[in-house]
């Protein structure tokens, strides 16, 4: 026996509260290392050259597997498949999250070796990692629409855009 499914609204928000709890992180992290690290003379241009590039690498990273998840089977009731489409979006959340947050961590070990490092190169990286974070984690339509058509590529509807409150994709219309 399944366990009932909860309604798109507390999901929708639960899942909202955790990307914002996620992203906030890291301004809360930024907040506590100015207490600790030192205010650079200059601007730290070469760490921050890195961390654009590092930004770009993942971003393609996580167009390439942060939204790849296996279509669901047509053999599942619909209900079954609200539930798997719940657990992979979170799952596939998490690891896009884990990979956008990877450039702000090592920046807060960049900022505490680096001889130029200080708060500068942390906050570099926390903004890399949040632009990332807004693309790739928020849950949003495009997110939420490169998961579901990837859950539904085999014929079996999701149900998650619905979960979000967003409106299914209708047919293509062509003049």
């Amino acid at each position: 026996m399944s366990t009932p499914l909860p309604s798109p609204a507390p999901f929708a928000l639960a899942t909202r509260i955790l990307a914002g709890s996620l992203m906030g992180a890291l301004v809360v992290i930024g907040v506590a290392l100015s207490f600790v690290l030192p205010a650079p003379e200059s601007f730290p241009v070469g760490p921050l050259a890195v961390q654009v590039l590092a930004g770009v690498a993942a971003h393609l990273l996580l167009e390439t597997v942060g939204y790849r998840t296996p279509p669901l089977s047509t053999a599942l009731s619909d209900h079954d498949a609200a539930t798997q489409a719940r657990t992979r979006w979170q799952s596939l959340m998490i690891m896009r999250f884990a990979i956008a947050e990877f450039i702000a961590i090592a920046s807060v070990a960049a900022a505490f070796v680096l001889p130029d490092g200080g708060i500068l190169t942390y906050l570099g990286g926390a903004v890399v990692s949040l632009v990332l974070m807004v693309v790739h984690v928020w849950p949003g339509a495009r997110p939420v629409g490169k998961v579901a058509e990837a859950l539904e590529a085999g014929g079996k509807p999701s149900g998650l855009r619905e979960a979000f409150g967003l409106s299914a994709p209708g047919p293509v219309q062509r003049l």
